[in-house]
C-alpha cells in the first residue's frame, strides 16, 4: 500500500539515508579477538538483548556482556564499542542531495531503530539535512516493526497514519507500518531510494 498524495514523508536512516555495513562490526571484533570472522558472523543474531538495547531497556555494557556470551569472545569495552560503531559508514551522498528538493514539497521526518551509541556517531551527519524531526527507537521506547512504534511517531507528527508515507529497506518494517495504517515503500538499494525521492520531488 502506498499513498498517492502523502502529507509527510518518513524515512528510515540506515540503508536509506546512511550507508551501513554489519560486516564492519564482525571484522572489527574478529581482528580484536583473534577469532575467525565467519564464526562471529554466524553467531550474531537480533536477539532479546539487541532489542532491549534499541529501546533503552539495557545499556551498552549490558549488551556487550550479552554479545560476549553469544559470540564466545572476550574484549575490553572500548573494542566492543569500536566494533559496534564500525557498522556506520556515512551518509549516502546522492540521496542526501535530493532531500532538500523533497523537503520543499513535503514535510520530511526520519525514524530509526537505533541506540544511544550509534546516535552519537550519526547525529552530526544529519546536521544539514532538512528533517523536521528524527525519531529513534531508544528515545520513544518502541522499535519497528511494532505497530505501537509507528502510532507513537504519527501522534507526535500530528498526522493520521494514512497521511504518512514511510520508506524503509527492511520488508518487515514496511509490513509493520502498513499494519499501523501508513503508506509504505520498500527500497532495497540507494538507486531505488533515489528514484522514489525524485518522483516525490517532481510529482508532475
Amino acid at each position: 500500500m502506498t499513498i498517492a498524495h502523502p502529507e509527510a514523508l518518513l524515512l528510515d536512516l540506515g540503508g536509506v539515508v546512511l550507508d551501513i555495513d554489519p560486516q564492519g562490526c564482525f571484522d572489527a571484533w574478529a581482528s580484536a579477538s583473534g577469532v575467525d570472522v565467519e564464526q562471529i558472523a554466524s553467531r550474531w543474531v537480533v536477539d532479546d538483548a539487541y532489542k532491549a538495547f534499541e529501546v533503552d531497556a539495557i545499556d551498552f555494557t549490558e549488551y556487550a556482556n550479552s554479545l560476549s556470551r553469544s559470540l564466545g569472545i572476550a574484549l575490553p569495552m572500548d573494542k566492543w564499542l569500536a566494533g559496534w560503531n564500525a557498522l556506520l559508514k556515512g551518509p549516502l551522498p546522492e540521496v542526501v542531495k535530493t532531500l532538500t528538493k523533497v523537503a520543499a514539497r513535503l514535510p520530511l521526518y526520519a525514524f530509526s531503530n537505533t541506540n544511544v551509541e550509534h546516535q552519537a556517531v550519526w547525529q552530526p551527519w544529519l546536521r544539514d539535512m532538512p528533517f523536521r524531526k528524527v525519531y529513534t527507537s531508544w528515545e520513544i521506547r518502541h522499535r519497528k516493526p511494532d505497530v505501537e512504534a509507528y502510532l507513537t511517531v504519527a501522534a507526535d507528527m500530528g498526522l493520521a497514519p494514512g497521511q504518512i508515507l514511510f520508506v524503509d529497506d527492511k520488508a518487515d518494517n514496511i509490513a509493520g507500518a502498513r499494519l499501523a495504517g501508513f503508506g509504505g515503500e520498500h527500497v532495497t538499494r540507494p538507486a531505488e531510494t533515489l528514484d522514489l525521492l525524485r518522483r516525490l520531488s517532481n510529482p508532475g
